[in-house]
């Protein structure tokens, strides 16, 4: 068991004055908000997060508030508290800015990423992140608490195995929820076919 402060390095997004204005397309930027991570968690039964599923916003700040694709963030208020992978992609696409919502993690060289969202978003170590979160109405994660938890680093060739196992089951969960969803869609046209025919 390590501590994860000496796995990785631990730092919060950025904080925006006022509400975040996204467009629809032409922005220089993307933007990850927690709204948006759970809609993508959602829809595609993975918690691995694509740079191109983000919304895009006008940037004008600093280039030191973009964080690199391959980080790990965690939501630090609201209760909601899965760690999104940001893939990294073979393309140049714009720079991501996060919201002050998360907690950015850039792990060690012996942790692989993937493999650290991974564990953070099993059901003991969410247990763990819910219990000390902090506030009543709207419970915090801070930077300081989340350094303390103790996480097991396997050797990388048993963190790939683990990534490559939950790649497989992600994608089994994503065939059977389309399988599910087109077997709704059929049966509502016939459900519409039946109420056509009694009438």
């Amino acid at each position: 068991m390590k501590t994860l402060v000496d796995i990785a390095s631990i730092r919060t997004g950025f904080t925006f004055r006022g509400k975040v204005e996204e467009v629809p397309r032409g922005g220089n930027a993307y933007v990850v908000q927690i709204k948006d991570v759970r809609k993508v968690h959602e829809n595609s039964m993975s918690l691995n997060l694509s740079v191109q599923s983000l919304p895009q916003i006008n940037w004008t700040g600093k280039d030191k508030a973009f964080v690199s694709t391959g980080s790990v963030l965690v939501p630090a208020r609201g209760g909601y508290f899965k760690a999104s992978y940001l893939v990294p992609t073979d393309r140049d696409l714009m720079p991501v800015v996060v919201s002050s919502q998360f907690l950015i993690l850039t792990p060690a060289d012996d942790v692989l990423a993937e493999f650290l969202c991974w564990s953070l978003n099993q059901p003991t170590m969410q247990r763990a992140l819910i219990d000390s979160s902090q506030g009543t109405s709207i419970p915090m994660l801070k930077a300081e608490t989340l350094k303390q938890l103790k996480i097991a680093v396997p050797s990388l060739k048993t963190q790939q195995q683990i990534i490559e196992l939950n790649r497989l089951w992600e994608h089994e969960l994503q065939v059977t929820q389309a399988l599910l969803k087109n077997r709704e869609n059929m049966l509502k046209g016939v459900f519409q076919q039946l109420l056509k025919e009694t009438n």
